[in-house]
């Protein structure tokens, strides 16, 4: 299952909280395309997860996969940050890299 570094809880709970959605609102990632081994992601902010989406909630902070993307993202970390905009940047790792907090 994907894991949630403390900094992608900060990040996904702030723009959740800084929306006008309702309370189950989160990230949602999904599978754009896929080809053996790769997938191209999206992630967007929305009010509820799809019927069939992985939910991971944690601290407040709530993320929703398409079945596609749980699959390829069931080994990885995801972290985020904020550029000097404000806006979100996730990143994904394998666990055994060195994962940023």
């Amino acid at each position: 299952m994907l894991v949630l570094t403390p900094v992608a809880v900060e990040v996904v709970s702030a723009i959740t909280s800084a929306s006008n959605l309702p309370d189950a609102s989160g990230v949602r990632i999904a599978a754009v395309e896929t080809s053996p081994g790769t997938a191209n992601l999206s992630a967007e902010l929305v009010d509820c997860p799809f019927d069939g989406d992985q939910v991971l909630a944690q601290k407040g902070a709530r993320v929703y996969l398409d079945q596609t993307a749980a699959r390829f993202l069931e080994d990885k970390v995801l972290t985020a940050e904020l550029d000097v905009n404000g806006s979100p940047r996730f990143m994904l790792f394998e666990p055994e890299t060195d994962v940023p907090n």
